[in-house]
């Protein structure tokens, strides 16, 4: 075989890996939509300006690592494959951030426990329904989590700022505007190909403190692989199970925003940012005023 051939060759098995059927992603995109745009609202507005904090980000660490561990100590593999697992990686994190000990001052939060106790009766009932769960939370990590660690590492001058960064970053923004547009103006919105839909970038460098987010394996293939067990699953359902599944993808959503509530230091962080901001910007009023004069 020649080489252009085997290129030729490895191009098409890495487009298989990552080709999925998303009709049924479609399906419940569409059906969660409403909540997760209410999700989206009020951590947008909660971490406004809080993200680059790293009490406020190791924190929001904290509030959803035991939902992480729960699932990767309740799912069977073959639903959830052992690539996807974070709770190590979190825990690794929260040692370099409040120590080594840090387990001993941990306590679940109430919102937290609350969210596990739902867990706990999910999983008895029906461990497909608890999948539901998991589905949501790792394509977060692989989605908006991406975005959202690139952003904090650049901000904290983890991630050096390139041009080629930029640019990216710069596309993904005009690509979510484009995208907002489509869906005020056009009420087929739902009919969308998210194939389409922008990949926030892969955080592709992994600092100390970094791990949560970091995932060896490209996110195009492990979404791919993910959506190919939702497939599997979702598809064989009857009306009653997947009526189910479907309301447990919206649980997911309300009680997210419930936990999210729970993070700590999001207001001083903000506050310092916004005022950090007032004294720069009165800065610039001064010194104009002073070469003018």
């Amino acid at each position: 075989m020649s080489s252009a051939e085997e290129t030729t060759k490895a191009a098409e098995n890495v487009e298989d890996v990552e080709f999925v059927d998303m009709a049924f992603t479609q399906e419940l995109r569409k059906a969660t939509k409403d909540v997760h745009k209410l999700t989206d609202a009020v951590v947008n507005a909660k971490f406004a300006f809080a993200l680059s904090d790293d009490e406020v980000w190791y924190d929001g660490l904290l509030a959803f690592y035991e939902l992480y561990k729960f699932f990767e100590t309740h799912l069977p593999e073959r639903l959830l494959p052992m690539e996807f697992y974070r709770t190590a990686a979190f825990e690794r994190d929260f040692a370099y951030f409040y120590g080594a000990d840090w387990k001993e001052t941990y306590e679940i939060r109430p919102a937290v426990q609350k969210y596990l106790e739902h867990l706990e009766k999910v999983a008895a009932q029906n461990e497909l329904l608890l999948f539901a769960y998991a589905y949501q939370m790792y394509m977060a990590l692989m989605s908006g989590g991406q975005m959202l660690q690139k952003k904090r590492m650049i901000a904290r001058k983890l991630w050096i700022f390139s041009k080629r960064d930029d640019e990216e970053l710069q596309k993904h923004a005009e690509k979510e505007a484009e995208l907002a547009t489509a869906r005020a103006a056009d009420a087929a919105v739902n009919q969308e190909d998210l194939q389409a839909r922008p990949m926030p970038e892969q955080v592709t460098i992994c600092p100390r403190g970094c791990e949560a987010t970091y995932f060896p394996e490209k996110i195009s293939v492990l979404k791919a692989k993910l959506r190919r067990v939702f497939n599997s699953h979702y598809g064989a359902f009857d009306d009653e199970l997947r009526a189910a599944f479907i309301e447990e993808s919206r649980n997911v959503f309300r009680f997210n925003i419930e936990v999210v509530r729970t993070i700590k230091g999001v207001n001083r962080a903000n506050l310092r940012k916004l005022a950090l901001a007032a004294i720069f910007v009165t800065s610039i009023v001064l010194a104009i005023k002073l070469a003018i004069k």
